[in-house]
């Protein structure tokens, strides 16, 4: 079961504006500090990056030919499972549970459990143990409503 809130418009605002900031600070840090050591390795603020990067870049699409084949090949498992699969559904519906293997699992008698469906509020008292000790039932008040 997934829990989900009603989130106010401000307040994804708010969110997105943060996660803003927080990826151009990232960007920014990482970008400088890359540079900062192109820099560094190449030997000073003025020399030109091009022949220090160029080795890097070979690399990267190196890096970049690799993901997109991952990616090929996932998109394919992707695409043959849901031709081969789609549509069909293998899982068994679940048995009815019968009153009997409902009461077993919550250690409650038959009739017990009827007192429980007829009643319309339940305070069920528990043990340390997680057993029941007290099945309260109550039915709630109704207001007259009174003619003035």
């Amino acid at each position: 079961m997934i829990i989900t809130t009603q989130r106010s418009r401000a307040g994804y605002l708010v969110d997105l504006l943060l996660t803003a900031i927080g990826w151009f600070a990232f960007v920014y840090l990482f970008g400088s500090g890359i540079v900062a050591i192109l820099r560094a390795t190449a030997g000073g603020p003025d020399v030109n990056l091009w022949p220090v990067f160029l080795p890097t870049v070979r690399t990267l699409w190196g890096y970049g030919l690799l993901a997109l084949a991952n990616a090929a090949v996932l998109v394919g498992w992707a695409v043959y499972n849901h031709r081969r699969f789609g549509g069909k559904d293998r899982r068994k519906p679940i048995k009815a549970l019968s009153d009997q293997r409902l009461a077993k699992s919550f250690a409650v008698t038959s009739a017990q459990l009827a007192d429980l469906r007829a009643a319309r509020i339940s305070v069920i008292h528990h043990g340390h143990d997680g057993e029941i000790l007290q099945i309260e039932k109550s039915q709630p008040r109704l207001h007259a409503v009174q003619a003035g």
